[in-house]
């Protein structure tokens, strides 16, 4: 599609002249950008980093509610040096707000960093 477009373009070109080859080449552009963010956007998913003093009641919520795995590390805060545990995992764009706002409930104090991936692959995602 993307070859016959800009085939389409080039012929426009040289057929109707320079003015009408630029918007034609403008329109396909915004017309590749476009598809390409709508492409993105449906296979959106939430990145989840959190930094928690208790992470089992939260990958206990991960596992048996979003039906989802979790990775778990220790970790020491730089400023602080308390203890901490790290939870990673992936979550669909449904269930991200679900998940945010269990583990502001269940530890308020918790540090989140949540990212937008759109290529996740693995069990329950891409394979």
């Amino acid at each position: 599609l993307l070859v016959v477009d800009f085939i389409v373009v080039i012929v426009a070109f040289f057929v109707y002249g320079v003015t009408v080859g630029l918007f034609s080449l403008a329109g396909f552009l915004a017309k590749s950008f476009f598809i390409d963010t709508v492409i993105e956007t449906l296979n959106l998913c939430k990145y989840f980093t959190i930094i928690s003093k208790n992470a089992e009641p939260i990958c206990n919520y991960i596992n048996a509610e979003l039906n989802h795995g979790a990775t778990i590390y220790d970790a020491r805060g730089a400023y602080t040096k308390d203890n901490k545990q790290v939870v990673m995992t992936v979550v669909k764009r449904e269930q991200a707000r679900n998940l945010r706002n269990y583990v502001h409930k269940v530890d308020p104090d918790a540090f989140m960093m949540i990212t937008n991936s759109s290529e996740i692959i693995g069990k329950g995602f891409i394979e």
